[in-house]
């Protein structure tokens, strides 16, 4: 193994927590206080520790941990966690050197890629946003879906040719990934947005061996096809709909689907 290789391990091993365990804030900072205690020379057990403290919001001690940590060894080491601490306390062009610094040696490395993808947008820097992602998605095997849905929204408020683009985004999500709701209702939107309610009613269709049980789809799906002018589709399933939200315990969730489909009841009978 390489020394990068070894470096890039030791900085996936530096949570000595297991993710299983789920200890609170206070016992994980008692676990790496006694670490700290047993090997003071631990460079890891610093930035996990700063990293601990700054996700708790004590940034002073966190950013002492992280000085600490870089008077230990590589001080490139720390630029990860320091990075993601100036993003949270708001000091984005920070944020984004210390990231840079860091990706410099591990150009690959995925949480410093998203890390940076986000602080770009933060800073409105749009197109270096779209780029930073694109980068993170050739790094990683499965994105998190989410990260597609973040990259459209950049891509939509460009106006129409940004809409276009967005949905193409969204729909290489889908290749990837598998059509994903996230994903589908946000194109759904955006086909909405520029009038093309049939390529809507075509997306909303892929989703009903996932959805189409649920009242939920009916209802949304029944909307579409009143925008379609598909009236008596449209009321067959808002009945289908009714049906079973009278049988289904009432949930928050569920009062809201039957109040739109009230809503949508009346919006019929006045078109009537």
């Amino acid at each position: 193994m390489g020394r990068t290789a070894r470096v890039l391990a030791l900085l996936l091993l530096w949570c000595p927590i297991s993710a299983a365990a789920h200890p609170g804030a206070a016992e994980k900072l008692e676990i790496l206080t006694q670490r700290i205690e047993a090997q003071p020379g631990d460079q890891g057990a610093y930035i996990a520790r700063g990293a601990a403290y700054s996700h708790d919001g004590q940034y002073e001690l966190a950013l002492a941990d992280f000085r600490k940590a870089e008077s230990l060894g590589e001080p490139i080491l720390v630029s990860y966690e320091l990075g993601v601490h100036h993003y949270r306390i708001g000091k984005l062009d920070a944020a984004r050197t210390y990231l840079d610094t860091f990706l410099e040696r591990f150009p690959n490395y995925p949480p410093a890629l998203e890390q940076r993808a986000h602080v770009l947008t933060d800073l409105g820097e749009s197109d270096a946003a779209v780029a930073a992602f694109e980068k993170l998605f050739a790094a990683q095997l499965r994105p998190n879906p989410g990260l597609y849905v973040s990259v459209a929204k950049l891509l939509a408020a460009e106006g129409e040719t940004g809409v276009e683009a967005a949905i193409t985004m969204l729909d290489r999500g889908m290749e990837r990934l598998g059509v994903i709701p996230q994903l589908q209702q946000y194109a759904i939107a955006l086909e909405l947005e520029r009038k093309n309610t049939e390529a809507a009613i075509d997306r909303l269709e892929a989703l009903e061996p996932m959805l189409g049980e649920s009242p939920d789809w009916k209802v949304d799906m029944g909307e579409l096809l009143m925008l379609a002018g598909r009236r008596a589709e449209a009321g067959k399933l808002f009945d289908e709909a009714l049906a079973q939200l009278e049988t289904l315990r009432r949930t928050v969730a569920r009062q809201r689907v039957l109040e739109k489909l009230q809503k949508l009841h009346a919006s019929m009978s006045d078109q009537s």
